[in-house]
C-alpha cells in the first residue's frame, strides 16, 4: 500500500520545505556568483568575498547565519550583501508556498510521491528562474548551462505528468515563447533599428518558460512580465535613478574567452544592445527578472488564472 498525502501531517511537510528552500536558496546564492565566472559550483567551499578565507560551517546556516553575524564575516569584517538571506528567504517561501497549493491542499486519498515528485518538479523550475532571474540582474546574461537543461527538463517531465501542460502543450509554448522574442525583439527589431531590442538569453528564457508552463503560461509570462517590468521602469525613471547594472570585467573576460572573443569584441557586442546604458530618459532594465516572474506567477497560480479568464 503506498503512503497516502492524508498519513503526512500537513506541518512537517510544511517546515520540510522550508528549510529545503532556504538551503536551496543559499547554494544558488554560490550558483548566482560562479557560474557567470565561469568557476565551479561545487568547489572549493564558499569562502569570504575579501581575504578568500573558507567559511565555517556554523556560519553558511541559511538566512539565520548572515544574521547572526550582522552582515558582516567574521574573518575580516567584510560587508556581506544583504542578497544572500534574500535569495535564501525568497527560495525557502517559493518552496512553502508551492508545497501547500500541491501537497498539503491536494487530494489526501493521493499516493504521497507522485505528489512529492510533482511538487519537486515544480520547486526545480522555480529555482531556476530565480537563479536565472538574479544572474541577469548581476550581468544582464542568461547562462545556457541553466536555460538549456531547465527546457530539456520540462519538455521531458510534460509527457509523463500528470498535470498540464500535455507533451504538446510543453511544446507549443517552448516554440511560441522562443519565436516570439526572437524573431520580433532580436531579429526584427534590429532589422528596423540597427539594435537589438532584446538578448538572445531572453529567448532562450522563453523557450524554458514554455516548455514548463505551456502556451498559456508563455503568453502571460510575456504579458505580465511586460507590464511589471514597465511600472518598476517607471518607478526608476521618475526616481532618477540609473540601475543599468555594471557587468563585473571576469564575467564579461569569461564569456570573451568561451566566444572566443576579445575583451573589446566582447564589449562592442554588448554595447550593440538596446538601449545603450547612457541613453536619454531610458534605462538599461535586465527584462528576465520579469518573464521569470510572470512565470512563477503562473506556475503557483496558473489554474486560477485561466479560470479568472474563461
Amino acid at each position: 500500500m503506498p503512503v497516502l498525502v492524508g498519513e503526512f501531517p500537513p506541518v512537517f511537510v510544511r517546515v520540510f520545505a522550508f528549510f529545503l528552500g532556504a538551503s536551496v536558496g543559499s547554494f544558488l546564492n554560490v550558483v548566482v556568483y560562479r557560474l557567470p565566472r565561469g568557476l565551479s559550483v561545487v568547489k572549493p567551499r564558499s569562502f569570504c568575498p575579501s581575504c578568500k578565507t573558507p567559511i565555517a560551517a556554523y556560519d553558511n546556516i541559511p538566512i539565520f547565519g548572515w544574521l547572526l553575524l550582522r552582515g558582516r564575516t567574521r574573518c575580516c569584517k567584510t560587508k556581506l550583501s544583504p542578497r544572500y538571506p534574500m535569495v535564501e528567504a525568497l527560495v525557502a517561501i517559493l518552496a512553502l508556498a508551492i508545497a501547500e497549493r500541491f501537497v498539503v491542499s491536494v487530494d489526501p486519498e493521493l499516493p504521497l510521491a507522485d505528489v512529492g515528485l510533482e511538487a519537486f518538479y515544480l520547486f526545480t523550475i522555480a529555482s531556476l528562474l530565480v537563479a536565472l532571474a538574479f544572474i541577469d540582474l548581476d550581468t544582464m546574461l542568461l547562462p545556457d548551462e541553466l536555460v538549456l537543461p531547465g527546457a530539456a527538463i520540462a519538455l521531458v517531465a510534460a509527457g509523463i505528468r500528470d498535470r498540464a501542460p500535455s507533451a504538446i502543450d510543453a511544446a507549443l509554448g517552448a516554440g511560441i515563447g522562443f519565436l516570439t522574442i526572437q524573431v520580433l525583439f532580436v531579429w526584427g527589431y534590429e532589422k528596423l533599428s540597427g539594435r537589438r531590442g532584446m538578448g538572445e538569453g531572453d529567448a532562450k528564457l522563453m523557450l524554458l518558460i514554455g516548455a514548463a508552463t505551456g502556451w498559456h503560461g508563455a503568453i502571460f509570462a510575456l504579458v505580465a512580465g511586460a507590464l511589471q517590468g514597465a511600472v518598476v521602469s517607471v518607478a526608476l525613471l521618475l526616481s532618477g535613478k540609473n540601475v543599468t547594472p555594471e557587468i563585473p570585467k571576469d564575467v564579461l573576460e569569461h564569456e570573451a574567452k568561451r566566444e572566443g572573443l576579445t575583451l573589446e569584441e566582447a564589449q562592442a557586442e554588448l554595447a550593440a544592445t538596446e538601449p545603450p546604458a547612457a541613453h536619454a530618459g531610458q534605462l538599461k532594465v535586465p527584462f528576465g527578472p520579469f518573464l521569470a516572474l510572470g512565470a512563477l506567477e503562473f506556475l503557483l497560480f496558473g489554474d486560477f488564472i485561466l479560470r479568472t479568464l474563461d
